[in-house]
C-alpha cells in the first residue's frame, strides 16, 4: 500500500468522520491510501483539538488577537468609548478606562496596541491619515551665463555712527560672476527695516544696464517683499514687474538656502573682502567697497567657482560679456509688456471672503462688489481680455459671476516706476581701477 504525503482538508474531514462512525484505522486508511500510523496520528490530534487540529496553519506561532492579553471587558470598553466619541484619540481613550469602575485593577493595553485595535475592529471611527504633501521640486540648474541669476539680501550690517546697512547682492550661478552688490542704509528710528521692492527694482534695473541684458530666470528666497505674502497666492509687485519684462521669478523651496549655494557664498566672500574698519564708516565707504572688490573677483580673482578653474569669471566665461537678452533702461518702456502682467495674472485663481462692507481686497488693492455679498466667499480670476477682475460663486457645481471691477494700480507706471519722460538714468560712478581685461562699457555703480 503506498503512502500519502499529505492528506487533504476533505481527506481528513472524511478521516475525523470515519473513526466517529466506528470504521477502524485499517480501513480509513485502505480507504485514502495511506497508512494506519498516519491515520491514528491525525485521530489523536482530532480528539484533543477538535476538528480545528486536521486543517493546515502557517508556520510559526498561532496568529493571536491585537489585544490577546487583555481581558475581554478592557476590549470591549475601548471599542464602546470609540464608537460613543469618535474624535477621541488612544490617550483619551486609555484615560476613560483608567477612570472606568468595572475595570478596576485589570491590565489596560499600551496606547500604540490600542490604536492598532480600533483600526480592526471599528475602522469607521478612525480618521483616515492625511497624506504627506510632495516635497516641491528642486529648482533648475542654470546651463549657461545669464539664464538664472539668484538675488538674496545680507541683512543689518552695522556701520559707524549707529548706521544700518542691507546689502542686496545679484550672482550668475553658472558664470560665477558677481551681477551686482548694493548697500542701503535701512536704520529706522532705533531699528532697522527690510529692503523694499522698489529698491530692489532699483538695483536689478542698473544691473540690467551694467551688462546690457536681462536674465530668463530670476531666483529668490520666499521673502515677503520679494515673493509676496505665504499666506496669499497673490504675486508679489516684483514678480509682475519681471514679468512684464519676459523674465521668470523663480523661488527656492521653503528654508531651503542650498538652493542657491552660489549666492551664499558670495555673502561670504564680500564679509571678508568688503566689511573692514574703512569701508564700514558709512553707507558710501561700504558701496565703493562692495563695487572695488566685486570688480576685481569677475576680472582678476582666480575663482574656483563653477568650471572657472582659477581663472577669473570674465576669463573662464567671456560669454558674458554678450547679452542675451539685450537690454538699455532708455528701452525699457519698449520691452516692457502690460499684457504679459495680464495673462500671467490669468493662471491664478484667488479665494477671498467678502468684507461687511462688500470689499475684497486683491494686491493692496480694495474692490467694492457691493454690501448684499458681505460674508460671501468668492473666486476672482482676471480677464486678460478686457484686464478686468471676475468676481464669481459656486452655486450648484456651476459658477455664477457675481461682479466684474477693473484691475486698479497694475500699470505701467506703478510696476515700472517710469513714465515717457523717464528714460535717462542718473548719473553713475564709474571706478577706473587697473583690471586686466576692461569693463563693459556701462559697468557703473550708482551711489
Amino acid at each position: 500500500m503506498g503512502q500519502r504525503v499529505a492528506l487533504t482538508a476533505a481527506e481528513l474531514e472524511r478521516l475525523y468522520r470515519g473513526k466517529l462512525h466506528g470504521q477502524t484505522s485499517a480501513e480509513i486508511a485502505h480507504e485514502l491510501q495511506c497508512s494506519p500510523a498516519c491515520v491514528r496520528k491525525w485521530w489523536q490530534r482530532a480528539k484533543r483539538d477538535g476538528l480545528r487540529a486536521l486543517h493546515p496553519r502557517p508556520p510559526g506561532p498561532p496568529p493571536r488577537g491585537i489585544l490577546a492579553r487583555t481581558d475581554p471587558r478592557v476590549a470591549a470598553a475601548a471599542v464602546a468609548l470609540k464608537r460613543r466619541h469618535t474624535r477621541w484619540g488612544a490617550d483619551r481613550v486609555l484615560l476613560a478606562l483608567q477612570d472606568h469602575p468595572q475595570l478596576a485593577g485589570l491590565r489596560l493595553p499600551s496606547r500604540p496596541r490600542l490604536a492598532a485595535f480600533f483600526k480592526v475592529e471599528c475602522p469607521e471611527c478612525v480618521r483616515p491619515p492625511h497624506p504627506a504633501a510632495a516635497p516641491p521640486p528642486r529648482p533648475p540648474v542654470a546651463t549657461a551665463v545669464h539664464e538664472i541669476w539668484q538675488l538674496d539680501c545680507q541683512e543689518a550690517i552695522r556701520l559707524q555712527e549707529g548706521q544700518i546697512a542691507t546689502i542686496c547682492n545679484i550672482r550668475d550661478p553658472f558664470g560665477a560672476a558677481m551681477i551686482a552688490s548694493w548697500a542701503f542704509g535701512v536704520k529706522q528710528g532705533t531699528r532697522w527695516r527690510k529692503v523694499r521692492w522698489t529698491e530692489i527694482r532699483q538695483v536689478l534695473r542698473e544691473a540690467f544696464s551694467e551688462w546690457q541684458t536681462l536674465p530668463d530666470t530670476l531666483q529668490t528666497d520666499n521673502e515677503a517683499v520679494l515673493a509676496g505674502q505665504p499666506t496669499d497666492p497673490f504675486p508679489s509687485w516684483l514678480t509682475l514687474w519681471l514679468r512684464g519684462l519676459g523674465v521668470i521669478h523663480q523661488f527656492i523651496r521653503p528654508n531651503t538656502p542650498t538652493d542657491q549655494a552660489q549666492i551664499e557664498r558670495t555673502h561670504r566672500t564680500l564679509d571678508n573682502w568688503a566689511l573692514d574698519v574703512e569701508s564700514q564708516a558709512n553707507l558710501l565707504a561700504l558701496q565703493q567697497a562692495l563695487d572695488r572688490e566685486r570688480q576685481i573677483y569677475n576680472q582678476a580673482f582666480p575663482a574656483r567657482a563653477s568650471d572657472c578653474q582659477r581663472r577669473p569669471p570674465l576669463i573662464a566665461h567671456p560669454e558674458l560679456l554678450e547679452p542675451r537678452r539685450p537690454y538699455r533702461v532708455e528701452c525699457e518702456l519698449a520691452l516692457f509688456d502690460l499684457q504679459r502682467v495680464f495673462d500671467f495674472l490669468a493662471s491664478f485663481s484667488f479665494e477671498r471672503k467678502v468684507t461687511s462692507v462688500g470689499q475684497v481686497r486683491l494686491g493692496d488693492q480694495a474692490y467694492s462688489i457691493g454690501r448684499r455679498y458681505a460674508g460671501l466667499g468668492v473666486r476672482v480670476r482676471c480677464d486678460p481680455t478686457k484686464r478686468e477682475w471676475c468676481f464669481s460663486q459656486l452655486v450648484d457645481e456651476a459658477e455664477v459671476e457675481l461682479a466684474r471691477r477693473p484691475l486698479k494700480q497694475l500699470d505701467i507706471r506703478t510696476l515700472t516706476g517710469l513714465q515717457p519722460d523717464d528714460t535717462v538714468p542718473l548719473p553713475p560712478v564709474q571706478l577706473t581701477l587697473p583690471f586686466l581685461v576692461a569693463a563693459p562699457a556701462s559697468d557703473a555703480t550708482k551711489l
